[in-house]
C-alpha cells in the first residue's frame, strides 16, 4: 500500500514538472511531445495527455489565401456600394437642379439693356382662328389645331422709353411718356430693333409667329378677346380711348401679358396667307408673298377689330400711328 502510494505520488510529481516545462515549449503541444519522449509507462495516463494535449490543426497556405482572397472581396463590394451610393446621390442631386432651372409659367426674365420684361409661356396645343358664329369673323381665321413651343413673350408692347435706349430716336406720334408703346414703325423698323439689341444684349429675340402670337394671347381659352370676354377690362379700343395708354394698365390674361387686344395693333414675323392647317408643329405662315401680318388691334378700332382671330395684313414697309410690336424670345 505504501508503495502505491509512492508511486502515484511520482507520477503526479513527474506529471506537474512536464506540464510546467512543456508550457515554456509551446503550451499542451510541447507537454505530449514531452511525454513521448520520457515514455510514459502507464497507458491510461498516456492516453489522457494525449486527449488533453491533442494541438489544433495548423491552418495551411491555401485557407489563408482563401481568408485573405474573401476579405478582399468583401472590402471591394463595400467600397463599390458606397461608390454607387454616392453617384445615386449626385444624379439626385442633378436632377433636382435641372428641375429647379426649367422655366415654369409666369416666370420673368428681364432684358439688361431695355429694362423690358419678358414672360415664360410654356408650350402647348390649342385652336387657332375663329368659329363661324363669331361676330365680325373673316373668311381667313379657319379653325385648326396647332402646338407650338415655349417661349418668352414681351409682358408689354415695347414701349417709346425702350426703344429710344436702343435706337436713340422716338418715331411715336403719341409722344406722352416712356411708358407708352412705341407705335409708327413697319415691319422692317422691327428688324433693325432686333438686330441692334440682339448686338448689345447677345440674346435671339425676334417677333413672334402668328402661332405663337395667338397662342400667347388666348391661353387655350376660346373666348372672343386675349384675357377674356370682358373687352373693357382687358383692352383700350374705340369705345373707352382716343389714342394709346401706357402698357399694363388693362388686366392682363392668364399668362402675365398684358394689352394683347388693343392699344397698338402688333407685328408678326409671318407672311401672310391661307391658313395650312396640315401644319401643325410651329407652323411660320406661308413662304411667298410680300405683306406681313398684324394682330391684335388699336386703340381706334371696333370691338370686331380687337378679336384674338383677327389678321390684318400691310406692306414690310407700312406704318401709322396704332401700330408696334413686342418681342418673343425662344425656347428656355
Amino acid at each position: 500500500m505504501a508503495e502505491e502510494e509512492r508511486k502515484k505520488s511520482f507520477w503526479e510529481t513527474l506529471l506537474g514538472i512536464i506540464t510546467a516545462i512543456g508550457g515554456l515549449f509551446g503550451g499542451l503541444g510541447g507537454v505530449a511531445a514531452l511525454i513521448v519522449c520520457c515514455g510514459g509507462k502507464e497507458d491510461g495516463l498516456k492516453n489522457d495527455a494525449t486527449v488533453q494535449a491533442a494541438p489544433a490543426k495548423p491552418s495551411s497556405a491555401a485557407d489563408d489565401a482563401a481568408q485573405r482572397a474573401a476579405a478582399e472581396a468583401i472590402a471591394k463590394a463595400k467600397a463599390e456600394a458606397a461608390a454607387a451610393k454616392a453617384r445615386a446621390a449626385e444624379l439626385e442631386k442633378k436632377l433636382a437642379a435641372a428641375a429647379s432651372s426649367e422655366p415654369q409659367q409666369g416666370d420673368i426674365k428681364v432684358d439688361d439693356v431695355t429694362g423690358m420684361e419678358l414672360v415664360y409661356v410654356p408650350g402647348g396645343c390649342f385652336q387657332m382662328g375663329s368659329p363661324k358664329s363669331e361676330k365680325g369673323r373673316n373668311d381667313d381665321e379657319k379653325l385648326h389645331e396647332v402646338c407650338v413651343d415655349g417661349f418668352w413673350m414681351g409682358k408689354t408692347e415695347v414701349t417709346q422709353g425702350q426703344w429710344q435706349k436702343v435706337m436713340g430716336s422716338n418715331p411715336s406720334a403719341f409722344k406722352k411718356g416712356d411708358d407708352y408703346p412705341v407705335e409708327r414703325v413697319s415691319w422692317d423698323d422691327t428688324q433693325d430693333f432686333i438686330k441692334k439689341l440682339k448686338g448689345k444684349a447677345g440674346r435671339k429675340y425676334r417677333l413672334p409667329t402668328e402661332a405663337e402670337w395667338e397662342y400667347a394671347c388666348r391661353v387655350n381659352s376660346p373666348g372672343t378677346y386675349c384675357g377674356g370676354n370682358d373687352l373693357n377690362a382687358v383692352a383700350w379700343y374705340s369705345e373707352n380711348s382716343s389714342s394709346t395708354h401706357p402698357v399694363g394698365e388693362k388686366k392682363r390674361n392668364a399668362f402675365g401679358l398684358y394689352d394683347m387686344s388693343g392699344n397698338v395693333w402688333e407685328w408678326c414675323a409671318d407672311r401672310y396667307g391661307a391658313y395650312e392647317p396640315n401644319k401643325k408643329e410651329n407652323p411660320v405662315g406661308t413662304t411667298s408673298g410680300s405683306y406681313r401680318v398684324i394682330r391684335g388691334g388699336g386703340c381706334s378700332n371696333a370691338p370686331e377689330f380687337v378679336r384674338a382671330a383677327i389678321r390684318l395684313r400691310y406692306s414690310p414697309g407700312f406704318r401709322f400711328s396704332s401700330l408696334g410690336f413686342r418681342l418673343l424670345l425662344p425656347g428656355q
